[in-house]
């Protein structure tokens, strides 16, 4: 496997720990505690990056993690709105 394939699952990863810290989060019934996660989701990052830079020269690096992490932190919420969304249709057809 890559290091640019493991920066970029590193960074999802990270995201979900974050989003999943958030209250207003729609994956799970209660939010993750918010400094665990907010760690985890730094080292994951951190690791990304570090990911990143084995496989790629600096500058493509820092310019990879970016928009990952922004397509993942604004992707992640409506991935929640999805999941309600088919929790509800499910629910609606029993």
């Amino acid at each position: 496997m890559s290091f640019t394939l493991l920066g970029l699952l590193s960074t999802l990863a990270g995201s979900a720990c974050l989003y999943l810290a958030s209250p207003h989060q729609r994956w799970r019934a209660r939010a993750w505690p918010a400094r665990p996660a907010r760690a985890a989701a730094g080292l994951l990052w951190a690791t990304a990056v570090a990911l990143f830079g084995q496989g790629l020269q600096p500058l493509a690096a820092a310019f990879c993690f970016a928009t990952a992490l922004m397509l993942t932190l604004a992707l992640l919420p409506y991935a929640g709105a999805l999941l309600t969304v088919l929790r509800g249709a499910d629910d609606g057809a029993r």
